[in-house]
């Protein structure tokens, strides 16, 4: 039963990044046992906001009550203090030891200066029970399920006397059964007197476990509706999206090239949910969804990077069994990684180093590498790309992220890749840089380059694709024509 008594309160929450006002005066509150879901595009303000209340953040201004006093939350610590806790899409428990380790980690109870192992292990089975029998203290948390390891973080938060929990995303990874199971759960949970705000791009199950929802877009407070008030999933997306013009690349729609890469009912554990694809030479494929939609995954499946658990890759008519990342290279295919500074660069080495370095072996001959070509190469993709930088020896860790996301791009164009698969290519770039990289990927298809280019940006997915593809839990949701609005393929991404 969902009390009248506001538990928490956020008022006026200003936060201010580079180049980006991530929250404008926003305003949240949350009442004693409720579900409070928080909703909204990616770069909404969603995670900024959540950050700053579990001390991951700090705001620029505003203020933060609990049960209507003001706090200082400064640090993870602190909002622990004040009854809060937050549990991340990515997992945080420690897989080698055991779920009473866990649970109880840096607070073991002891017993002659010792850790009483006993006392531990039957605290946890005891609270472990209230929401599973399934789960002891004794077992290692690498032996569990992602649902059942769901459960560990839940009860390690209620066990630190959390009255707060917030849930970023928790069914990303589960099958619909888990998610069923997970919501019993945050039913006995609330019913315990425990508020749970609930993050998540899936709204069926938004509308299924909320008592009231908030929608957030391009950092500010759209508004907060009860469940009652909802009529459907369709209120709820108008809410997040900012129905306004695109500038849309002039482009027209031409015939479709020969296929290059087709997928037929590829899956991946429970990521991937035969997904069947055409790219066409020439083409730029988009591929549009939000988190947790699969895309990623998708894309690393086709590279090499994941080994799917059914289905088949071709590759020009010729099917490729047990794909790998050095096999798909050869084969002409590049990935540009969402995370360019882990899986794109190699930040310590030259902006040079960095562009030769998938194609090494065309720049030796005899064993002696060839200079001049490798600075006649290196200097024709500088001038191409517009690259900004104090020379090609300089750390490509000292470049901004679009000259960065350049530098990836020169390094696959070099090898001569006639298949991209660009994952976020516009993360964490300028709004200059990005319209360079937009007009990049349109000259490359001309130039009979063929693209797959996932974004959680549906406007730019709009801008540049000639066909698009929207995913949501791991499936092809729908197949919309080039120039689809922007309200579609939300409609289909949720």
């Amino acid at each position: 039963m969902v009390s009248e008594s506001v538990l928490l309160e956020m008022k006026q929450i200003d936060k201010q990044f580079p180049g980006t006002h991530a929250l404008n005066h926003v305003d949240f509150d949350l009442k004693k046992g409720e579900v409070h879901a928080l909703i909204g595009q990616n770069g909404s303000g969603k995670s900024t906001l959540m950050n700053i209340l579990s001390g991951g953040l700090s705001m620029d201004s505003g203020e933060i009550l609990r049960n209507g006093k003001a706090v200082h939350i400064t640090s993870p610590v602190t909002a622990l203090e004040h009854g809060i806790s937050m549990i991340h899409q990515e997992l945080k428990l420690f897989p080698d030891l055991t779920v009473a380790e866990n649970i109880y980690f840096g607070r073991y109870p002891k017993k002659m200066g010792r850790i009483d192992w006993d006392t531990m292990n039957r605290m946890a089975d005891e609270a472990m029970s209230m929401i599973s029998d399934d789960i002891k203290g004794r077992q290692k948390v690498a032996s569990l399920s992602i649902a059942q390891q769901q459960l560990v973080e839940i009860v390690r938060a209620i066990s630190k006397k959390t009255e707060i929990v917030i849930m970023d995303e928790p069914t990303a990874s589960l099958t619909s059964e888990e998610t069923r199971d997970l919501f019993k759960v945050i039913e006995r949970v609330r019913e315990s007197g425990v508020s749970i705000i609930f993050i998540s791009h899936r709204l069926d199950e938004v509308l299924a476990i909320s008592d009231r929802v908030t929608v957030l877009r391009d950092g500010e407070l759209i508004g907060t509706l009860a469940r009652e008030q909802i009529t459907d999933k369709d209120q709820l997306v108008d809410m997040m999206i900012n129905v306004k013009t695109v500038d849309l690349m002039e482009r027209e729609a031409k015939a479709p090239g020969p296929v290059v890469l087709e997928t037929k009912d590829i899956c991946l554990d429970n990521r991937l949910d035969h997904v069947s694809i055409k790219l066409h030479e020439g083409e730029v494929l988009g591929i549009a969804g939000l988190v947790g939609a699969g895309r990623t995954e998708f894309l690393k499946t086709i590279f090499g990077a994941y080994r799917p658990t059914a289905g088949t890759i071709s590759i020009r008519g010729k099917e490729c069994r047990e794909m790998t990342p050095k096999q798909a290279v050869s084969m002409g295919i590049a990935y540009m990684s969402e995370d360019r500074k882990n899986e794109g660069l190699l930040l310590q080495m030259s902006v040079e180093d960095n562009i030769i370095y998938s194609c090494m072996p065309s720049f030796s001959r005899f064993g002696l590498l060839r200079v001049d070509k490798r600075t006649k190469t290196v200097g024709n993709m500088a001038k191409r790309l517009r690259l900004k930088t104090s020379g090609w020896k300089s750390l490509a860790g000292e470049l901004s992220g679009g000259n960065q996301q350049k530098v990836v791009i020169a390094k696959w164009l070099a090898a001569n890749s006639s298949i991209i698969l660009m994952d976020e290519p516009t993360r964490g770039i300028d709004v200059g840089a990005k319209s360079e990289i937009y007009a990049l990927v349109r000259q490359l298809a001309d130039e009979g380059k063929s693209i797959i280019f996932v974004s959680s940006e549906l406007e730019e997915v709009q801008m540049v694709s000639d066909r698009i593809l929207v995913m949501g839990q791991g499936k092809i949701t729908k197949e919309l024509p080039m120039n689809a609005s922007v309200e579609e393929m939300m409609k289909y991404a949720v």
